[in-house]
């Protein structure tokens, strides 16, 4: 009977070693990773994908690779995005302060730093393992030099793809 009950524990363990449970780190493709909470702070948050969708069907998906990775102890996240422009990669990398970091999700912006057309606010979320960028009009966003560059100033919601 013993022998019977320790091979069937093993047979269970085995079948679920290959399949992913809610409790891990990783999405299914490795795009999104949420390791922690820790005790010590370390915790961490990496994702990346190669396009924003917007929710709004008449705005444009833009094909930008990026990668974010957050790390609570820093208090920051880094975002790198790659543009193609006229056919030659293009990275820009951020340092984003982390506004709020919870069990579930964190936010994070470059608040302190000066947009005059655009402000983009990051929200990474642990449970549905996505990254949303909302993009609201900045400061100067109704200037001619802001309007004839990005068009009439309004909030878009992108989901990192």
């Amino acid at each position: 009977m013993k022998l019977a009950a320790m091979f069937c524990l093993l047979s269970l363990s085995a079948l679920s070693s290959g399949q992913r449970s809610k409790h891990d780190p990783c999405d299914q493709e490795t795009t999104f990773c949420w390791y922690g909470p820790y005790g010590d702070g370390s915790d961490e948050v990496t994702a990346w994908g190669e396009k924003w969708t917007p929710q709004d069907s008449s705005e444009k998906a833009m094909e930008v690779h990026t990668a974010i990775r957050c790390i609570k102890k820093m208090n920051v996240c880094m975002k790198s995005a790659t543009h193609n422009l006229f056919g030659k990669s293009i990275t820009n990398i951020e340092v984003l302060p982390v506004r709020s970091w919870s069990a579930q999700q964190i936010t994070a912006d470059m608040e302190d730093q000066f947009e005059p057309c655009e402000k983009d606010l990051y929200i990474i979320n642990k449970m549905d393992r996505s990254v949303v960028m909302i993009s609201s009009p900045g400061p100067r966003a109704d200037s001619s030099g802001c309007t004839g560059v990005l068009g009439k100033p309004k909030t878009v919601v992108y989901k990192l793809r």
